[in-house]
């Protein structure tokens, strides 16, 4: 469960859980995430003859029956309350490698693959009269997807030491699309937004602090981008794309202190966080981690109207793993982000406050 005081309304508290399925054989994959609104799969499948290649099959969807707005400065927009929902299927090929240190996520993916899907859109509760609804439309996805993993975990499965890499390019091309919108945000570019490109990288390394001798201190930094062409409502980028999470996809997935999940919208940002951990007891490791990111994001204007800004968004915070009863691990964390717009009964200020509590149990 997600917290930010003083949040974006109905954003406020976000409760969230998902069950992670995650099968290694020797020649088959399969990882899932299932939620029931939001659901990703991806299966993998080689032959020991084929030197490292496979077949690629993925399904990913968001079906969600309730209105979605979009937030400024902590603001529900709600005149651009949307029904918007998709599903993606794919398939394609695959090459993977094992790299060391040779644990369960130690390997090298590469994947291309096209993804053939679907987007509808219906008009909800507090939707304006004039407010344009997009029209539903054929979307095929060509992906191209890397993920290099070489980080030795710990116990609680936290990057200890080593690096890992990867991203992701995708390039979309929408069948059907009209002119839509016309409140509150400037007007689309349509003919545009018919074709456009995404990409976005990450980094991940772990190790030692430097002149500190032992094991139990570790510094992990990451750092994450993303740039897109013709990105709208529904192909750009969605800040923070995650709460928690260290296994080697959720780690490609970027984290914004103090920020509601899924709060801001950019078509560009770079985040980049320093971690110092500290390995209080074999199952015990509080935290400490400084961030900064440039992201684009709404703002209004002198006269009212919403633009798009990049802006700094530094944040601090801190929190602690902990192993739990029942083959289970929790996580408590507090941020503060300097720069985030916040409204508190109608006074808006610059700062936000941010918390979660993650508990995952192993079955």
């Amino acid at each position: 469960m997600q917290w930010i005081p003083d949040g974006p309304h109905q954003l406020e508290v976000i409760p969230f859980g998902v069950l992670f399925v995650w099968h290694n054989w020797d020649t088959e994959r399969v990882r899932g995430s299932f939620s029931g609104v939001v659901n990703d799969i991806r299966y993998n499948r080689g032959s020991r003859s084929w030197d490292g290649w496979e077949a690629v099959f993925t399904f990913n969807n968001f079906i969600f029956p309730s209105g979605r707005a979009e937030y400024v400065e902590g603001r529900r927009i709600t005149g651009v309350e949307l029904q918007w929902n998709y599903f993606f299927a794919g398939f394609g090929i695959g090459y993977r490698t094992l790299l060391p240190p040779g644990h369960q996520d130690n390997a090298l993916e590469v994947a291309l693959t096209y993804e053939p899907g679907y987007r509808w859109f219906d008009r909800s509760t507090n939707t304006s009269p004039g407010f344009v609804v997009p029209s539903d439309t054929y979307e095929g996805r060509v992906h191209f997807r890397l993920r290099a993993d070489m980080l030795d975990r710990n116990l609680m499965e936290l990057a200890h030491r080593g690096v890992s890499f990867g991203g992701d390019l995708l390039s979309g091309h929408r069948a059907h699309w009209r002119q839509w919108g016309g409140v509150a945000f400037d007007a689309p570019d349509v003919q545009r937004e018919k074709d456009y490109l995404a990409a976005s990288a990450y980094a991940v390394a772990a190790g030692g602090v430097p002149f500190v001798p032992g094991e139990r201190h570790r510094l992990v930094w990451s750092a994450y981008g993303g740039i897109g062409k013709s990105l709208d409502r529904f192909s750009t980028f969605r800040l923070p794309g995650r709460p928690t999470g260290y296994e080697w996809e959720a780690l490609s997935l970027p984290m914004l202190p103090g920020v509601a999940f899924n709060e801001l919208f950019p078509r560009r940002y770079t985040i980049t966080d320093l971690t110092y951990r500290y390995e209080a007891l074999f199952f015990l490791f509080p935290y400490i981690r400084a961030t900064y990111g440039l992201v684009e994001r709404p703002l209004f204007a002198d006269n009212g109207t919403i633009k798009m800004r990049t802006d700094a968004l530094p944040a601090l915070g801190g929190g602690v793993v902990s192993g739990a009863p029942w083959n289970s691990q929790i996580e408590l964390n507090y941020s503060y982000n300097f720069r985030i717009v916040r409204d508190s009964d109608g006074d808006l200020k610059k700062r936000g406050h941010g918390l979660f509590i993650f508990w995952s149990k192993e079955f």
